[in-house]
């Protein structure tokens, strides 16, 4: 866990969140760690009200989306996934002992509860060395 706080919503976080630039809202900040080396940096941005909650339990222990689920009764219905390739900044580079500019995967998600309400915005930057993505397509086959 590097942080938890309250902070102004951006462009991007307002507008994936469905609010106006400069409301607050709730970041997490974390580093994943597989064999105690850093393998993802994640940035969660929560809207204010839900946010305020999900942060006084203990996020190491107990994932954020089972929070939403199980104890705050806010069902995760679908979500949106962009995957890029990008160059560490500074920041993330330090968090994934990484060289700064190295290449890395970045993944922006945003997941939705029940009449298409965003309730979750996560920057995810995975450590390009050590992670491969992996997509099965499967097509119907018209008879």
């Amino acid at each position: 866990m590097i942080g938890k706080e309250i902070v102004t919503a951006d462009a991007t976080v307002a507008r994936q969140l469905a609010l106006t630039r400069g409301e607050h809202v709730v970041r997490i900040r974390r580093v994943r760690l597989a064999d105690g080396i850093p393998l993802s940096f994640d940035e969660t941005y929560l809207p204010l009200e839900i946010g305020k909650k999900i942060i006084t339990n203990n996020l190491k222990a107990e994932p954020i989306f089972s929070l939403l689920e199980r104890k705050y009764d806010v069902p995760l219905i679908e979500a949106e996934y962009k995957l890029d390739a990008v160059p560490a900044e500074a920041e993330v580079a330090a968090a994934l002992k990484v060289k700064q500019r190295s290449p890395i995967f970045r993944i922006e998600r945003t997941s939705y509860s029940t009449g298409g309400r965003p309730v979750d915005y996560e920057r995810l930057y995975y450590r390009g060395d050590l992670v491969r993505f992996v997509t099965r397509l499967v097509r119907k086959i018209s008879r």
